[in-house]
Parts: structure tokens; sequence; C-alpha cells
């Protein structure tokens, strides 16, 4: 009886032997096959039980597999897959394994590279982009080739829509400077497709009109990959951007890395005037300003993402961003000259400004998923929090002199203050086949906490605190939404529609003025798409949105920030939020050519509005309610291969735009603006190579006039050159690009009405030469991982004039 325990032991040290295979695999030629992918499947299920990849000189290793019976699958782009069945009961080795080429693969392939292509639904356009000649570019070079999509410093449009930006479903709240330095440190490789969604159906929040959705590749492959990236730009000064991202995936686990570096200085030139009136109507002088603004930075971006396998159905996500910019200084020569009607000289002040700040942000965010049937039904459970904290001194000083230059007074002030935010959500979203139809519902709760503080010293005679200057604000926010969705696919229509439901609660409070804004209110967001298919060449759609705009703290925070003496800069406690409503017509033939018909209506728009006060002479820009704003649209937008080396799109609209305020200092208490204008947007793609590997982007941008507020903005043109070139068989990609070739893409701001005449110009560096290089290590050819972004970081910011 002795030997059955024995003979068990035995066979129990038998089945958990652990077993070395080892083998490299070559091609025909007998040269080593690098970054290959190597599997073992269970016999029985084909289910997979352990992976790796072909090392540079081709040769791989399986360390403590269990003994058994396995099948073995070799495989790489370009060759036939390798599949043999495999019993290993002790230590193996796999020699010189031949992969044979696939002609036919490779040929699919070229093709693949070759174009991005388009699909249109009811409710969005899909830009596929991955393994396309726009791979060799980061994101935001991308999402500017992107059709559609209208990009200017930082902020993103979408047929007259404010975009907010997600990645893989997930909103990004970042400031634009943040989420521009994480797009461009994001190569285009692992980006799959862009989905620009005109009509956000219901699980997407409801603040904002329209959503670019970033959908990055699926790394399907096993093992580790990364990257190296440098930016070099230059204009008046030199900027850099320094990265590197990391993947890393075996059977259970997927991890992803990403740095960036990014050290500016950059010049900022503003010029501005202001004609002043008498009571009368009369002219009383003319304001003339200049600013020279010197901004020193040295950003530093950190996101990662931990995805575990817990088993076929489950999984969880861990998710960090990590944002630090300290040290920061603004510094601003400020020359103000005035000229009193119909004088011959000029008197005027001459201002210093010196702004230090720290700035951080981050969050972090875990999330469970479940598939719950084989339909595809799945449930998502996430929590995220997110912060920021601003801590910012002001010096400031200004010498006042008459027409013979002669110093009549100075002033000075210090302020010092901070801004902290804290920002909690959490949610669940289901989704299932029920039937025909694809259902979808889900919860949100988000609470945001946002506390300001500045004090003021007068430094003129000391340092002394001048409480009518100095505020604390506190700010919460409690939104609570539930929402459902219900679409489904005919042989010919297609018809999606939902209802979001947010109740929101806000109160503010400021330390000088008391409970200044205090609402609790329900809103209902449906939204719905219908097209029909007419033949293989035209398809029709149309579609409807409810959305909302709420005021970020920015707006509503009421601390004057000062640019000089008489231009002030404030938000407005009381402000409501806007709400949109719009209806577009589409015609869509042959997915080359697509021409939308849209109405947008906003009700209490909320932008930053120029008021001078003539009495004072003082300007002061602040965020309104407008009364409300509309616009109708016709847009097309042609996207068409011209012949196989020549890829190019463009996008003309012709439009209408008529939005009315209260005119605060005008004789006249309400005033309307409007304007017709037409915009062009064309991107042209070259193929220089017949490789593939050395391509060229042409891209130009004119609108005739459009309104922000008040403020009417005319004969902007943004212009643009760049070439790219792959090196090394893929491993290296050379850019160079130029930008702004005609100098014609900054514009004046005017407002012109009734007592109001301002004009503002600013000059940011836009003349941009950019060298960059990006190198790819490890097994740099795996598809790429699925690395997503936080939402819910945002509402700090202040809503502002352009785009």
């Amino acid at each position: 009886m002795k030997l059955i325990p024995i003979l068990l032991l035995f066979t129990s040290l038998s089945t958990f032997a652990q077993i070395n295979l080892t083998g490299n695999l070559i091609d025909s030629d007998g040269a080593p096959i690098a970054f290959a992918n190597v599997v073992l499947l269970d016999v029985e299920e084909g289910t997979f039980k352990y992976g790796t990849s072909t090392d540079e000189t081709g040769n791989f290793s399986f360390p403590k597999v269990a003994a058994g019976d396995y099948n073995f699958n070799a495989s790489f782009v370009g060759y036939a897959t390798l599949s043999r069945k495999l019993t290993l009961d002790k230590d193996a080795a796999l020699n010189n394994l031949v992969l044979e080429t696939d002609a036919a693969q490779l040929d699919a392939v070229t093709l693949i590279a070759k174009k991005p292509t388009i699909d249109r639904k009811a409710d969005r356009i899909i830009f596929n982009v991955e393994n396309t000649s726009l791979s060799t570019g980061n994101a935001s070079q991308i999402l500017q080739s992107t059709p559609g999509v209208f990009e200017m410093n930082g902020t993103y449009t979408v047929k007259g829509s404010t975009a907010q930006v997600y990645i893989n479903n997930k909103r990004v709240f970042l400031s634009d400077e943040e989420l521009q330095q994480l797009l461009r440190g994001y190569n285009g490789d692992n980006v799959k497709s862009i989905e620009v969604i005109y009509n956000p159906p219901a699980r997407y929040d409801a603040d904002g009109g329209a959503v670019i959705n970033i959908i990055t590749s699926k790394n399907v492959s096993l093992g580790y990959k990364g990257s190296v990236t440098g930016n070099y730009e230059i204009d008046t000064f030199a900027k850099y951007q320094i990265g590197t991202s990391h993947f890393y995936k075996n059977n259970w686990l997927n991890v992803y890395g990403n740095y960036n570096y990014n050290p500016r200085k950059d010049l900022t030139r503003q010029e501005s005037q202001v004609g002043f009136f008498n009571s009368d109507g009369t002219r009383d002088s003319r304001w003339f300003t200049d600013v020279e603004a010197v901004n020193r930075s040295d950003a530093h971006a950190l996101n990662s993402i931990i995805d575990i396998r817990l088993d076929k159905k489950n999984s969880l996500s861990f998710m960090g961003y990590l944002g630090l910019n300290n040290g920061r200084e603004l510094d601003s020569e400020v020359n103000t000259s005035i000229l009193p009607q119909n004088g011959t000289s000029f008197s005027g002040f001459d201002t210093n400004s010196d702004v230090d700040q720290d700035y951080a942000s981050g969050n972090v965010n875990l999330a469970w998923n479940s598939v719950l049937n084989e339909n595809g039904g799945n449930l998502n459970v996430e929590a995220t929090y997110i912060f920021t904290d601003n801590d910012n001194t002001q010096d400031f000083s200004s010498r006042f002199f008459d027409n013979t230059q002669t110093t009549t007074g100075t002033n000075s002030f210090r302020t010092t203050g901070f801004q902290k935010a804290n920002i909690f959500t959490g949610k669940v979203d289901y989704e299932d086949l029920l039937g025909s139809y694809t259902f979808s519902s889900g919860l949100k709760y988000t609470n945001i906490s946002n506390k300001s503080n500045q004090d003021f010293f007068d430094t003129d005679m000391g340092a002394v605190l001048d409480p009518s200057l100095s505020d604390v604000y506190d700010y919460d926010e409690r939104i609570y939404a539930a929402y459902t969705q219900v679409s489904r696919d005919w042989e010919k229509w297609s018809l999606t529609g939902g209802l979001r439901l947010e109740q929101t609660q806000v109160e503010g409070n400021s330390e000088s003025l008391g409970l200044v804004n205090k609402q609790d209110y329900i809103g209902f967001f449906p939204n719905v798409a219908l097209s029909h298919t007419l033949n293989d060449s035209n398809e029709l759609s149309l579609s409807y949105k409810r959305s909302i705009d709420r005021p970020g703290s920015g707006d509503l925070n009421p601390f004057n920030n000062f640019i000089n003496d008489n231009n002030v800069s404030t938000g407005t406690p009381d402000l409501v939020p806007a709400f949109n409503n719009k209806i577009n017509l589409g015609w869509n033939y042959k997915n080359e050519l697509f021409v939308d018909a849209y109405y947008l209506h906003t009700s209490d728009m909320i932008n930053s509005v120029a008021f001078q006060n003539n009495d004072t002479n003082v300007l002061v820009q602040q965020s309104i309610n407008l009364n409300y704003e509309f616009q109708y649209s016709v847009d097309a937008t042609i996207y068409k291969m011209l012949n196989e080396n020549w890829l190019t799109y463009t996008s003309i609209s012709a439009f209408y735009m008529e939005n009315e305020i209260n005119a605060s200092q005008s004789p006249l208490n309400v005033q309307k603006s409007n304007t017709t204008g037409f915009f062009i947007d064309t991107t042209n793609i070259f193929d220089l190579s017949k490789d593939g590997t050395f391509k060229m982007n042409v891209n130009a941008t004119y609108v005739s006039s459009i309104l922000f507020g008040t403020y009417k903005y005319e004969n902007m043109l943004m212009s643009s050159i760049g070439v790219s070139k792959s090196l090394w068989n893929n491993r290296a990609i050379l850019t160079a690009s130029f930008s702004d070739i005609f100098l014609s893409q900054n514009q004046p701001f005017v407002t012109r009405y009734q007592n109001q005449d301002n004009r503002e110009l600013t000059l940011p560096e836009t003349q941009l030469l950019s060298i960059g290089f990006t190198y790819k290590f490890g097994n740099f050819r795996l598809e790429n991982r699925d690395a997503e972004e936080l939402e819910d970081q945002g509402r700090t910011g202040k809503k502002t004039k352009g785009f």
C-alpha cells in the first residue's frame, strides 16, 4: 500500500514538471526572422497557453512550460503560419524552423498601407488610419488631418461646435496645452481610428456638442516594444519635446507607460486699440497698447495603464496621469500710449508684470469590465479621482507719464493666490443585444470641489493688504446622470436614439461678496440619428442633438487679473449654463463626397466679451451669457485618391451666424452681431517613393469671417507643409515641417458697435520650423496596445474667444 502514495507523488511531479523550450526561426534564405510571434495552444480546446516573440537574431525561448501536448504556431507578417503538434516531457530545442513567404499576404499589407479610409454612420464618421501613411506622425498630426476636424491653438471644433476629446470612449479633461503635449508624444502607429461624432449618443456627457474619440490599436501580440521621440521647434525661440513610450504584454498582464518632457520659451506679442467716447457720443481718445510677453516653462507628463485579465470574462484596469509644470514664468512688458481726440502728442504709462506659477494636475482611475454573454453584453464599473493644484504670484508695476514723457505717478501691487480643484466620478455602464436591438444604459455621479484664494497687496507705499481686491472663492458642483440608448440596423435603414438626464446642483461662495451662485436644475438631453441607404452609392442621414455647456470655474471666479492698469480680465459668478440644439441633414456619396446642412441654436451661450467703460477708461474682459447665438451652415467634404500617390480631402463650408448680448456699457441695452462667411480646409498627402517610406503633407485652411461673442474675426489663412521618411526598415522615422508659411494665421479680433470700439491682435509664434525623430526598439512590429485616458478633469478653465 505504501507504493500508491509514492506513485501519486511521482505522477504529480511529472504533471507539474517545468520544461524549457527553445528554438529559432529563419526564412527560406537562412536569414533570421526577428520579432515573430510564437505561441503554444491547448491541443483539445485551441486556447492560448504560452506566448513569446523572437529576438533580433530570430531566437525564442519558453522557460517553465508545463509538460503536456500543445499546438505550436509561429507567424509573422508576410509569411505563412508554421504549425505543428508538440508533446513536451523534457527540455526541447526547435532549431532552424523555416517560415515560407506568403506573397498574397504581402500584397494585402501593401494595399492596406496605401491610404486612410472613411466609414460614415448616422451619427459620425470613422477615419481609419491604422497602417496607413498617417501612421508615421503623432496623434496631434493625425487629428489635424482628420476630415471635419478644425484645430487652432489646441482647441478642436466639429461643424461649428467645440469638440470634447475622448480616448477609447474616456473623456480627456486636460487644458489645451496639456492635451497638445499628450497628443504630440503619442505615436501615430498606436492610433487605429478617429471617430468624429457630431451627434454623440447618450453614453457621452451632455456637456459639449461634438466628440472626437481617438481609438487606439489593440496589441494582440505578446512581448515588449518601446520608442523614444524627440521634437525641435523654432520661431523666435526654440522649444523641445522628448518622450519615451513602452509596451509590455503577456497572457494576463498588459502594461503601457509614456513620459514626455517639454521645455519651452514662447514669445507672444499683442497689439490692441481702444477708442473711448464722451457721453455725447463724440470721440474722447484712442489708447494704443503693445505687449511683449515671454513664457518659460518646463512641463513633465507621465501617463500609464495596467490591464489585468482575471479570467475569460473579467478584467481590471488601472490608469494614471501626472502633469507637472513648476517654476513657470510669464514676464510681460506693456506700453500704453494715449492720444486725445485731435491731439498730436501722446501721454501714457509703461507696465511690467512678472508672474510665477507652479502647476500640477493628475488623475487615477480604476475600472472593472465583465463580459456577460456571447452577444457582446458587458458591464463596466469605473471610479476616477482628478486633481489640479495651481499656485501663482504676480508682481506688477506701472509708471505714468504726460505728453512730455515726464513721470506723473506710479502704481504697483503684488498678488498671491492659489486654485485647488478635486473631482471624483463614479459610473456604471451596461450594454447588451436584445433581439435585433443594441441596448445600453448607465449611471454617473460627478462631484467637483474648487477653492480659490487671492490676496492683493498694494506695494506702492509698502505692502498693505487691500481687502476690497482680495477674496476667497469656493465652488461646489454635483451632477447626477442617467441614460439609455437603443439602436438597430435594417437592410437599408439605421436608427439610433437615446435620452440622458442630468441633475446639476451648484453652489458658489465669495468671502467678499457672499453667496453668489446657487442652482439646482434637471436637464433632458435627447439624441436621434436616422440613416437610409438609397443604393450602393448614396446614403441620406438626419440627426438631432441637445447638449449643455456649463461654465468653468475660471468663468465664474470673480477675481481680477490685470494685464495693465486699464485692462482687466474677470469672471462672472452668477453665470447660467448654455443649452444647444442642433439638427443635421447629410448626404454621403460613395464615402468620397459628404454634404451636410445644419442649424445650431445656443441659448445663454457662454463667451468672453470685452466691455469698455467710457467713464473710467477701463476695458474689462468678462465671461458672460449671450442671450442667444445661432448659425446655418452648408458643408461639403471631398475625400479621394486622385492617383495612387496623391490622397486629398477638402472641406468647404458656407454659413451665417448671429448673436445677441445685453450691452451693459451702451445706450441701447441689446446689441446684435452677425456675419456671413465661408471656410475651406484642404489636406493633401503625397507618396514620394515607391516603397511608401517618403511622404509629404500640404495643408491650408481659410476662414473669411466668424463671430466670437461681439468680436469679428476675418481673413485667417493657416498653412503648413511637412515631410516624413521611414528609415532602417521602419525602425526610425524622421519628420520635418514648416507652419504659417505666409504669416497670415493671426488676425485681429474686432468689436465695433454703439460706443464700443476695440480691437486685439495676438501674435504667438506660429511660423515654426519643426524637426522630429522617433526610434523604435524591442519588438516594435507588434500591433499596438489599447492605451486609454481618463475623463472628468476640467471645468477649471475659462471660455475664451477664438477656436
